[in-house]
């Protein structure tokens, strides 16, 4: 970049390769979690254009403003509880910001900004008054959509005990609420398929018989197989089930997208199967045969794009 080209070492004559015309554009984090720091000698060849972190105001106007909209016609004592509810989300996420949870070697996809606040955000806004009238099924919505937009990115469990400790001290605290009546199962579990794959109105709420969950998860994947030609044999037991219902969530939340992460064998893929059937999705998937190439995988990408854009599916 100084010296507006370079020389050519593999060639005897070493001819100096000149680059005319031509604009750099780069982008980059702030220091840390792998990134190093950029040193001025390098960053004076360029016009640094940067932008600060949202004050904590700003961001609790922007989230009031979009879920008091959603709840405009639910109970008063609900809304009355989104403005302590906003302060506590943006509470729990400084923590986690600054807390234990900081990018390490072995941890390097802890990076949280405010992309997580807003899908906590949008899993509040898929309420339904006739199961959200009391500011306690408000408070373990909020413990719920949490833990499934951090926890479910942590990957041991002191992180996870932490992130559960700090949610049900905040939420008690700001509810008046017992430890005993917000976790009023052994875990809290919400989705929108316990009506059926064909019911016209999806309610997305909380499941707290988990042996009703097994069971109608059991009966989705019976269903499943009574549909395909290669059928999956699988034992659904709790945590499968759990899996089941975190695929669903968010494949069927506006830009939902999600990586899983497993050893082989660990029901990845058969577990994405059952969430896109128990969604009413169509499940579309890549061959990786020999002499697969970028080619291959811009034709499937295309006809995945036809498929969703054009046939509607």
């Amino acid at each position: 970049m100084d010296h507006k080209g370079w020389y050519d070492r593999k060639s005897k004559e070493k001819p100096f390769n000149r680059i005319e015309d031509i604009r750099f554009v780069s982008a980059m984090g702030p220091p840390g979690g792998g990134r190093s720091v950029i040193t001025p000698r390098f960053q004076r060849h360029f016009n640094v254009i940067t932008y600060t972190d949202l004050q904590a105001e700003s961001m609790d106007t922007i989230f009031n403003t979009i879920i008091n909209a959603f709840y405009f016609n639910f109970s008063q004592e609900i809304k009355d509880s989104i403005a302590p509810l906003i302060e506590i989300t943006l509470k729990v996420y400084d923590n986690v910001l600054n807390g234990p949870l900081k990018p390490t070697p072995n941890k390097s996809h802890y990076t949280f900004n405010l992309r997580d606040i807003s899908r906590i955000a949008q899993g509040l806004c898929t309420a339904d008054r006739r199961h959200q009238y009391e500011p306690v099924h408000l408070a373990r919505m909020w413990v719920h959509e949490n833990t499934r937009v951090f926890g479910d990115r942590l990957i041991d469990n002191t992180d996870r005990k932490w992130l559960e400790g700090i949610l049900v001290e905040e939420s008690c605290k700001t509810f008046s609420l017992e430890k005993e009546a917000l976790m009023n199962a052994n875990r809290i579990i919400y989705g929108d398929y316990m009506d059926g794959i064909d019911a016209e109105t999806r309610i997305y709420r909380q499941i707290t018989d988990t042996q009703i969950l097994v069971d109608k998860v059991i009966e989705y994947l019976e269903e499943y197989n009574g549909a395909v030609k290669t059928q999956m044999k699988l034992v659904m037991f709790l945590d499968a089930c759990d899996h089941v219902s975190r695929i669903t969530r968010v494949i069927r939340q506006p830009l939902g997208n999600a990586l899983l992460l497993g050893v082989g064998g660990s029901g990845r893929q058969s577990l994405s199967r059952l969430a896109t059937f128990m969604a009413n999705y169509k499940l579309f998937q890549i061959e990786v045969v020999k002499g697969y190439n970028m080619q291959n995988w811009r034709d499937d990408c295309k006809k995945a794009l036809m498929q969703a854009g054009v046939e509607n599916k």
